[in-house]
């Protein structure tokens, strides 16, 4: 935190990503007044943001503070959305900022198009975990980026999870498909065991499920072994547990149909990144 506390920051874009980044830096104890929101659409957990904090949410570039500079930018708007919100006059006030962007599909060389920015742009993605602090997120460095950008952007991403770095820009593509969309694979999964349940007869259904989830990963958090072993450790020779993986383990189990639909995923990614 200690690179954060001074600097001045701009949100564009307070969807549910861009505010769980502007809860974070107020739960981290940066001052309101350092934190500016640009976005149209103020959704009703915004406003209670803005009524208990006074944070600035303003509607146009122009309603900024006179000769306002943020030290950090963060665009979270939609990729539809990018070329209409980065009009001259913002150009103009984010000349010098660190820009990190959250948008998916834009790459590195496009955002420096738009901005002009093209000394401190970073690349990032993260997942909706990062709304309860627990988010998994992945930082690109363009070449020449300095050292202490580099420090607050980690720092950034930091305050709402766990952050990771890619060696090249395409890294993105599969840590969207695996990261990004992870949440989705795993509600699926639990949506679907629900459903074999409470078939089954069994009340609490959905509360069981989720149980069982939360602590199965508590198990697996404790350290104490990796998930092969516990895995194993449930595994009797013979027993139920070994029936139903061979079906799940089988050729065209769940490894392989999680790979196919990662590779989708990425592919897709990909697709995203070259409109």
């Amino acid at each position: 935190m200690a690179f954060l506390k001074n600097n001045k920051f701009l949100i564009l874009g307070a969807g549910n990503m861009g505010t769980s980044f502007i809860k974070a830096l107020l739960q981290n104890k940066i001052s309101a007044s350092k934190i500016f929101i640009l976005e149209k659409r103020i959704s009703p957990e915004l406003k209670k943001i803005r009524l208990k904090k006074k944070i600035k949410i303003l509607k146009v570039v122009s309603k900024l503070p006179k000769n306002f500079r943020p030290d950090i930018v963060l665009l979270a708007v939609k990729p539809n959305q990018l070329d209409s919100a980065v009009n001259e006059e913002l150009v103009n006030i984010i000349s010098d900022s660190l820009i990190i962007s959250i948008i998916a599909g834009k790459k590195i060389r496009e955002l420096k198009k738009i901005t002009r920015n093209k000394n401190n742009t970073v690349r990032a993605m993260t997942n909706t975990p990062v709304s309860l602090g627990m988010g998994t997120s992945i930082l690109y460095f363009d070449k020449g980026i300095k050292k202490k950008y580099k420090n607050l952007a980690r720092e950034f991403l930091a305050l709402v999870g766990q952050v990771n770095e890619a060696k090249n820009e395409s890294a993105i593509d599969s840590f969207t498909a695996i990261y990004g969309s992870g949440p989705a694979y795993i509600y699926l999964m639990i949506e679907s065991l629900i459903k074999i349940s409470s078939k089954a007869g069994h009340k609490n259904s959905e509360n069981m499920v989720i149980q069982t989830f939360l602590g199965s990963l508590l198990l697996l958090m404790s350290g104490n072994s990796n998930a092969k072993t516990l895995r194993e450790n449930v595994t009797s020779k013979g027993g139920t547990t070994q029936a139903a993986l061979s079906i799940l383990n089988s050729h065209n189990g769940m490894p392989k149909l999680l790979s196919r639909a990662i590779n989708k995923a990425r592919k897709r990614s990909i697709e995203l990144s070259s409109n």
